[in-house]
């Protein structure tokens, strides 16, 4: 006889509005809900606005297996660290999933914990924070703390790669078995119908054409200064009329990048105008971003999974990459890698790519294969199969 499981779930950071983290959330508990007959959920949420977005998004998975309950404690905060495990105590849960490194240190009961990656532990750089100095190097220590606590306490940790698994034994002395590699997974180009994106385009997306591209964050680690560089010399050198178009949240590290550009290129005007800082998009948009570029470029130094690579490759677009961390893992030899440090190695793996219309198509074929090995279902299903293990 199967006894259910009362689990409980952190989605706080829940939306891509909370980048891979958050779109990692959301397909978890969508697809759980989709397999999972047995056991009872308990979804801790931030506020009642998240808690009616994960209702919208659930739709026909809502059941009375599902409940509730409201923290609004700030990610990252103290009081994350000091009220969280008391909320999570009075609703009797058998088991905890915190889907980020950031478990209180005062919780003691059973819970596995996904560590996306040790991106802080290689670059903890101020240039990361828009905090002042002391108080980064306050964070960090906290960090440190939290995530070792974390790791060392957890009953499962749950990896994106074999990258991130072996960061974390770099790191941490701890049994290799206790980490578990489950791959996240790609399906934006369904999600996003694409009859009905041809059918009713975004002006803002339909005004772009002949463009490279790349999706996310700019952070320091994201390498995005030598992208550009890369991309002035690509335009120079074999004179190529293409646009670079930048999608990501515009924040304080977006506004240094185009600080960046202005300081080294003052003279240079038509920058101005061929790199677009796009901003936000929503998934429909990033399908039409995503389905008419000429080549996806992710020049990062450091990812513990990556999403946008097997975005891109979705929608038959071809990839040039870093070869560096986890993404020649994740892309295999779907992508044309370069080192990330060499700005003309950047360019010359780029043109031959964007000149070719033979090469592309084999990228976009090589694509559609590899993408076939990342599935949301299959990530829910093996994370599943992680909660019944633990009890």
């Amino acid at each position: 006889m199967v006894i259910p499981m009362i689990i409980g779930i952190d989605t706080r950071l829940y939306g891509t509005k909370h980048g891979g983290i958050g779109r990692y959330i959301k397909e978890l508990i969508l697809n759980l809900l989709k397999i999972d007959r047995e056991n009872q959920y308990v979804f801790f949420v931030y506020n009642d606005k998240d808690k009616e977005a994960i209702k919208c998004d659930l739709q026909k998975c809502l059941s009375d297996k599902i409940s509730f309950i409201t923290s609004q404690f700030r990610w990252y905060s103290i009081k994350e660290q000091i009220m969280m495990p008391t909320v999570i105590k009075k609703t009797g849960i058998d088991l905890m999933h915190f889907p980020h490194f950031n478990v209180p240190m005062s919780y003691n009961d059973p819970y596995v914990s996904t560590i996306h990656d040790l991106i802080i532990h290689h670059f903890p750089d101020e240039r990361a924070t828009t905090l002042p100095l002391w108080l980064y190097r306050l964070k960090l220590i906290g960090y440190k703390k939290v995530i070792k606590r974390a790791v060392k306490n957890a009953r499962v940790i749950i990896a994106p790669s074999e990258f991130t698994k072996n960061d974390i034994l770099k790191f941490y002395k701890i049994e290799a078995a206790k980490i578990k590699i489950v791959h996240e997974g790609v399906d934006l180009k369904s999600k996003c119908q694409m009859s009905n994106v041809k059918s009713n385009p975004n002006v803002k997306c339909q005004n772009l054409n002949n463009y490279l591209l790349y999706v996310g964050s700019v952070y320091p680690h994201k390498n995005l200064e030598k992208l550009v560089d890369a991309f002035v010399i690509l335009r120079n050198k074999y004179k190529v009329d293409v646009k670079l178009v930048l999608v990501g949240k515009i924040d304080y590290f977006y506004n240094q990048l185009q600080k960046y550009i202005i300081s080294k290129y003052p003279n240079i005007n038509y920058l101005i105008s061929n790199i677009v800082f796009y901003g936000y998009a929503d998934d429909s948009e990033l399908a039409q971003l995503y389905k008419n570029a000429k080549l996806f470029v992710f020049p990062s130094l450091y990812e513990g999974f990556g999403l946008p690579p097997l975005e891109a490759m979705s929608f038959g677009t071809p990839v040039a990459a870093s070869n560096l961390s986890s993404i020649p893992e994740v892309c295999g030899d779907a992508a044309v890698y370069f080192d990330p440090n060499d700005i003309d190695e950047i360019v010359e793996k780029i043109y031959p790519v964007i000149a070719s219309e033979a090469k592309q198509s084999l990228l976009r074929q090589k694509g559609f294969d590899q993408i076939k090995k990342y599935s949301w279902t299959k990530m829910a299903q093996e994370t599943l199969q992680i909660y019944k293990n633990m009890l």
